[in-house]
Order: structure tokens, then sequence, then C-alpha cells
């Protein structure tokens, strides 16, 4: 969750006042049906702020006009945000995930920050063809998860911002399913759509 510089918001909680004293006011930029369209979505339904989405093709333009002051906010992967934020043009008052970063660590979650059902976090994960046998399930994991353990997977992967989490396919599968749940209903509550 980061702001330009000149938001005056230097928490989320002066972030969210802003927002309710100013409805419309605030601007917030993401492709169109993106994961940070929807992470939009998610922060005005559980802070009650009226935010305008302003739509983009993609996130670059979207991360020039953050940077321009065009648009005021924007929710997106700490990687792209990080260079704008340790120049000072980009604040960033609260990280997604469970729990802080280590990139930003003084930056607290948006659980800390009083929104314990805001958690949002980019993920990838690798997938088989569905009836794939368990054997070959299983010997692929174990594959996987033996290079992600790797010293030099994990630390190319710091390099991104990445931070490698490790479970089981059927872990895997309870989470696909979950976050199935739970971003389809965001899209119908926010009326999300793709034009």
């Amino acid at each position: 969750m980061s702001v330009n510089a000149d938001v005056p918001a230097k928490t989320l909680s002066e972030l969210v006042a802003y927002a309710k004293a100013n409805p419309g006011k605030l601007h917030n930029g993401a492709g169109v049906a993106s994961p940070p369209h929807i992470a939009w979505g998610l922060f005005t339904l559980a802070t009650g702020t009226t935010i305008v989405f302003v739509p983009y093709r993609g996130m670059a333009q979207a991360m020039t006009d953050l940077v321009a002051g065009q648009i005021q906010m924007m929710i997106d992967g700490i990687g792209s945000l990080l260079p704008h934020i340790r120049d000072g043009k980009v604040r960033a008052l609260a990280v997604t995930g469970k729990t802080r970063s280590a990139d930003l660590p003084d930056i607290p979650t948006m659980i800390e920050s009083g929104y314990p059902d805001y958690v949002l976090s980019f993920w990838t994960g690798i997938l088989a063809p569905a009836g794939t046998p368990a054997d070959i399930v299983d010997k692929l994991n174990g594959a996987v998860v033996a290079g992600l353990r790797s010293a030099e997977t994990k630390q190319n992967l710091a390099k991104f911002s990445v931070e490698p989490h490790i479970t089981t396919p059927q872990e895997f599968g309870a989470f696909l399913a979950a976050e199935a749940r739970k971003w389809a209903d965001i899209v119908k509550r926010t009326n999300i759509r793709v034009e």
C-alpha cells in the first residue's frame, strides 16, 4: 500500500481518515482486472472509503503517474515500488502480507494496522494437468521443494523481493480453492469487469 510523497498521510490510519474526509479525491491506478485492481477493491471494502479507480493498460504507466502525482495511490508488489520508495517519491504505508517485509522492516502489515482480513500476497505456483498420477506429482513437488530450499535459489529470489513459501500439493490445492472463492467475491462486490 503506497502513496505519492505529496499525499499528507504518513500512516495507513491517516490515509483512511483522509480518504473518508475527502471522498473521491484520492485516485488509485492499476491495470484493469489485474491483482492490484482487485487489491484496490478489497481496500475500499475493508476501509469503507471511496477511492476512485483509474484504469491503465498496464502497471508501468500507472507507476509513472504515481511517481509524478497524477494518481495518489497504488497497491502493487514491493519489487516494483521499492526503487521509488527509496528515492522518496513514493511512501509505503503498509504491506499486505501476513508478516513484515525484509525490504521494508519498519512498515507495518495491514493486519498490524487494524485490518486483519486484508491479507494479499502475490504468489506463483507450479501446476500439473488434472489427473496426473500422485507419484508423479510427489516426485515433481520434491524436486521443486529441494530447489526452493537451496541457498542459491533463495539468494536469487531475494534479489526480486520474493520469499519462497513451501507447501504440499494438498495444501496448495486448498489454498487455490480458497483464493478463488475469496477473489471472486471481491470482484463481484466491487463490480470489477473487463470491458
